[in-house]
């Protein structure tokens, strides 16, 4: 099941190819889960937040055993606070905001949306050493 722990043994493959974040999956292209750099995700902006995040933020994003470079490329949405209507494009998302943001990351990682695996789908975005927003992946 997809984001147990187990212990195995491989045999073949140099210890130096595999290290912290690896996932093992099945040979099969069909199952095998998605290697993306850029994704759809709902965001929920920590409520301290000081500087808001815009379009080209860049943030470190922790996933799983992973954290790799990300750029918020674009803000696709955002529910305003007071009347909870979705405000399409905003030009920034500030503290205790629910936004909608497509992201690109710096390498190629192994994504899947939250629907089809929670550990997989979740997320953290990091800057300067403190925490600014969590997410789930809403498509690829």
């Amino acid at each position: 099941v997809a984001g147990d722990s187990v212990e195995f043994v491989i045999t073949g493959i140099d210890i130096a190819r595999i290290g912290v974040g690896n996932i093992l999956s099945d040979a099969g292209t069909d199952l095998r889960p998605a290697m993306k750099k850029k994704f759809k995700a709902k965001i929920i902006v920590m409520e301290d937040l000081s500087v808001p995040i815009i379009h080209g933020s860049q943030v470190l994003m922790h996933m799983h055993c992973l954290d790799k470079p990300a750029v918020i490329s674009k803000l696709i949405s955002k529910v305003d606070k007071k009347s909870g209507n979705e405000v399409p494009h905003p030009r920034v998302v500030t503290g205790g905001t629910t936004a909608t943001v497509e992201m690109k990351l710096k390498e190629k990682v192994c994504l899947e949306t939250y629907g089809e695996c929670r550990s997989l789908g979740r997320f953290a975005l990091r800057r300067g050493g403190d925490t600014v927003a969590v997410g789930i992946i809403e498509s690829l």
